[in-house]
């Protein structure tokens, strides 16, 4: 063989190496695969543990006389990483927005038709434990109507 003659090897040969040190390339990161899509990003979302239906018996803190029972429904606010929304809150058909820090849950003051609401509560179990205050506005003034303490128990 001269120095000038060219060394072919067959196709199949050169594939086959190529294929087994790209299969051993493959198997090496298949498990850094798992573990970047394996982690569930629910269980990191504190929100989760709010999420449902909840029976509410509810009583002003102002005249100690229970307001009635009713449901209200959480659910997660969509593009958000702390934020819910309390359904049929106050039992006035209103969506209400709270933030969620571990077992703590607060309603910044918000407004909604003539009532604005604000309040903390925090999650034991399966019950929140809700205390808020109801105000009335008038002439861009809020006037307190309500303190309440709300006794949401998990449904669902």
């Amino acid at each position: 063989m001269t120095s000038d003659s060219v060394f072919l090897l067959p196709l199949d040969m050169v594939m086959g190496v190529w294929l087994m040190n790209k299969n051993k390339t493959f198997l090496f990161l298949l498990p850094l695969l798992f573990l970047a899509v394996g982690c569930d990003s629910d269980d990191a979302d504190e929100r989760s543990k709010f999420i449902g239906r909840y029976e509410v018996e509810e009583v002003s803190l102002e005249t100690y006389s229970p307001r009635g029972d009713y449901e209200v429904r959480i659910r997660k606010e969509a593009g958000t990483e702390d934020l819910v929304i309390i359904c049929n809150f106050y039992n006035y058909n209103l969506e209400v927005l709270a933030r969620v820090t571990g077992n703590a849950i607060k309603i910044p003051d918000q407004e909604h038709n003539v009532y604005a609401f604000e309040g903390t509560g925090h999650l034991s179990g399966s019950v929140i434990t809700l205390d808020y205050t109801v105000s009335v506005l008038r002439d861009g003034e809020n006037e307190l109507f309500d303190r309440l303490r709300a006794v949401m128990t998990l449904k669902d």
